[in-house]
């Protein structure tokens, strides 16, 4: 929607040139592509014209030729380069219209490698139009480098002025993220029409500069430059991240005092941002009033605005209904609900909606790819992610589309494959590097406890003068704590405001609390909360209670329950983890206390669940002590009984510490051997072949006892073990665990 400003006013007014209007009488009217609706009558007509003699003849062969090369489907583009490569001397037309045609492909590439063989074979040189056709092209590239040696060709043949190239190099300027070049570009124009100002106000949309954009929409009315429906598409689209209620409701009142009434059948892409514009500042309501109000049941990009508004504000069920009242979907409403169920954590259905789409027949784009991904990555659903990436990434758009190379690098680091993850990461040349790329390589490395590689790769974005942000940081921080680098994590954080001018936030501080805390320096990290220049949450007291816990330190532990219990009274992890504690010390009167006092509140421990991907690509979620339900359960229980014979003889004994119910010692080793990742553990067993990688993702932290129990049975069953929780990756082979028992 941000490209299509500059992309529709260029491309219109190079179809009103005379260089598009040739009459066409190729022979009578059966031989005129005036009426051809269809590839087949294109076909007969094409054939008339080899059986007539007419295919040597360019001013009959042009139109004909024109229909295939913009038909806008793969085979018809097929066939007009077939005419094209047949054509002993194609004319200017024939060359740009061929370079069009590629532009507006999934070979937009291709369009810039046809220019030097114009140059050479051509009989006149190029014009106007051929380059703005390149330049559009260029914009789709992943590197600006093409754009700007056609830019040199612009110059050098003396095309700069023309406004329609102009327009064009703004919009390659904006979409390669070059604000500076675009703005002086602008600057300089000696003459300034409504596609300029729209390909401005959309590429500032496109690079989160919406004040730049307003800006530019006031210097436009000041000009007496009338605004279209593609002006107010761009504002609504640069304004929509600013969450100004006020402002959305100006925007909203200029569409009626320029544009009037404006319906969906001939305003769809204006109804739909408007109302975009509306549910990303929260304002449902009058999204919903002006959903109501041009019956949008008719206009796709309306509908997939409120079931992204919903989806958006927690109402995915309000999304569903929405979207399952439309017959005709298109990719932008698929793409709208599998975003909504992703973002809302319920990544199964997501994947399941993402499998219903391809069964419809729509091809997915890019966006739609990156909330699939994004659901394979909450999941930890290797095999589908992986499919996507070798079926339609590679095909199609890896490695011309930064965010969903990043995204492919997030899934890849999420499920639990790291190496894959770095080895895609190695393969993005360092132009193309961006600060959202080297974050997911960073936060992932983190996530797998990989603390000094992680480092390693933000020396190598600082040496590539990549700008490191807070997330950076942040992702660091967590490297160093979960690797136990505290000197490096001291040396980052003062990098962080002394060298880049990012003042620390509550998450940095609270990862330098959990480096501090985990390493035992408890003291320290209770004088670094001291010191902050703001109260701490309720999460940096929750942090070094778990060190607490990890170091059996029971007074240190008291204070920071005393602080959580102020900040959460009702947070079930206070009382676990001083229970815990306590118990671990031996206090077990205390730890009465303690977990009467959350019975007395009606608080309960949530409930652990694990979910496991088997090879056939399907995930299987257990709850804790909950399998007797399963198809399996009698297998189950017998795996189970087998996991346990084996602790026993490699020297394993239960450790019950962890386990707050007052109940007998037998009763909790029962327990302990039922987590939710224990049976996914044996569901997997049962469901795998020899060798094959089990990898499990659990909604809370592994406790000691699973911990334990997952490095022997690794060893035992001679199988590597993946388990992400809350905080990390525990890769466990051959009887130890990656993070070294530091977690």
């Amino acid at each position: 929607m941000k490209k299509d400003s500059a992309q529709v006013g260029t491309y219109t007014s190079a179809l009103a040139s005379p260089i598009f209007a040739h009459p066409t009488t190729l022979g009578g009217p059966n031989l005129s592509t005036e009426t051809c609706k269809s590839l087949r009558h294109a076909y007969q007509i094409h054939a008339q014209i080899v059986v007539n003699g007419l295919q040597r003849h360019l001013y009959s062969l042009s139109k004909i030729f024109s229909f295939f090369a913009l038909f806008g489907c793969p085979e018809s583009l097929g066939h007009a380069r077939l005419i094209f490569s047949g054509t002993k001397s194609p004319n200017v037309f024939m060359w740009n219209t061929m370079i069009r045609a590629h532009s507006l492909s999934e070979l937009h590439h291709e369009a810039v490698l046809l220019y030097p063989a114009m140059v050479a074979k051509a009989r006149d040189l190029p014009n106007n139009f051929t380059f703005t056709f390149l330049l559009n092209s260029c914009a789709r590239l992943a590197a600006p480098g093409p754009g700007f040696q056609i830019y040199g060709h612009v110059i050098k043949l003396g095309f700069e002025p023309d406004i329609f190239i102009r327009n064009a190099l703004m919009h390659f300027c904006c979409s390669s993220g070059l604000a500076d070049c675009a703005r002086k570009l602008f600057e300089e124009s000696s003459a300034r029409d409504l596609v300029s100002y729209n390909t401005m106000i959309s590429g500032m949309a496109q690079m989160c500069k919406p004040h730049a954009a307003l800006s530019l929409f006031q210097e436009m009315s000041d000009s007496g430059i009338w605004p279209d429906e593609f002006t107010f598409v761009a504002l609504c689209s640069a304004c929509s991240g600013l969450n100004d209620h006020g402002l959305a409701k100006q925007i909203h009142n200029l569409v009626y005092r320029y544009l009037g009434f404006v319906d969906c059948s001939s305003g769809a892409h204006l109804v739909g941002s408007v109302i975009d514009l509306y549910t990303k500042c929260g304002e449902m309501d009058m999204a919903r009033k002006v959903f109501s109000a041009f019956q949008p049941v008719k206009s796709l990009p309306a509908l997939s605005s409120m079931v992204s508004g919903y989806a958006r504000a927690g109402k995915v069920e309000l999304a569903r209904q929405i979207f399952d009242r439309v017959n005709k979907r298109d990719t932008i409403l698929w793409t709208a609900i599998i975003s909504g169920y992703s973002q809302a954590g319920r990544y199964d259905e997501a994947l399941e909606l993402y499998k219903e789409m391809e069964k419809s027949g729509l091809k997915p784009d890019q966006v739609t790819l990156v909330a699939v991904l994004s659901a394979c990555a909450g999941l930890g659903a290797l095999t589908v992610g992986e499919r996507i990436n070798n079926q339609s990434l590679r095909a199609r758009f890896f490695g011309r589309d930064a965010i969903l190379v990043t995204a492919v690098v997030d899934m890849y680091a999420k499920c639990g494959k790291i190496e894959s993850a770095l080895e895609i990461f190695r393969d993005v040349p360092d132009s193309q590097r961006t600060t959202h790329l080297f974050n997911a390589m960073i936060t992932g490395l983190a996530q797998h406890g990989l603390g000094e590689t992680a480092v390693s790769v933000f020396r190598e974005m600082e040496s590539t003068k990549v700008r490191p942000d807070e997330v950076t940081f942040t992702g660091l921080l967590c490297a160093c704590s979960h690797s136990g680098l505290v000197e490096e994590g001291r040396s980052l954080f003062k990098l962080m405001s002394e060298f880049y001018g990012i003042n620390p936030q509550m998450q940095h501080y609270c990862c330098m609390v959990d480096l501090l805390g985990r390493d035992g320096k408890l003291d320290d990290a209770h004088d670094f909360i001291r010191t902050m220049p703001f109260e701490a949450n309720s999460v940096i007291w929750r942090s070094l209670l778990g060190s607490c816990k990890l170091h059996g330190n029971v007074e240190m532990g008291k204070i920071a329950s005393a602080k959580l219990l102020e900040l959460e009274p009702d947070h079930g992890a206070r009382y676990v983890l001083l229970s815990n504690i306590l118990a671990t010390t031996k206090q077990w009167e205390e730890a009465g206390r303690v977990r009467k006092g959350m019975e007395q509140r009606g608080i309960q421990k949530p409930p652990g669940w694990s979910y496991i991907e088997i090879s056939n690509g399907t995930v299987h979620q257990f709850t804790a002590s909950n399998y007797r339900s399963h198809p399996q359960k009698e297998e189950i229980a017998s795996k189970l009984r087998d996991m346990n014979s084996r602790l026993r003889t490699a020297g394993y004994a239960p450790s019950t510490v962890d386990v707050v119910f007052d109940v007998d010692e037998e009763e909790k080793e029962t327990i302990v051997s039922h987590h939710s990742e224990k049976l996914a553990l044996a569901f997997g067993l049962l469901n795998s072949g020899p060798g094959e990688v089990l990898q499990i993702m659990k909604n809370l932290r592994i406790c000691g006892d699973c911990h334990l129990a997952f490095k022997l049975l690794s060893k035992a069953y001679a199988r590597e073990i993946i388990v992400r929780d809350t905080a990390r990756f525990h890769h466990f082979r051959n009887g130890l665990c990656s993070c070294k028992d530091f977690w």
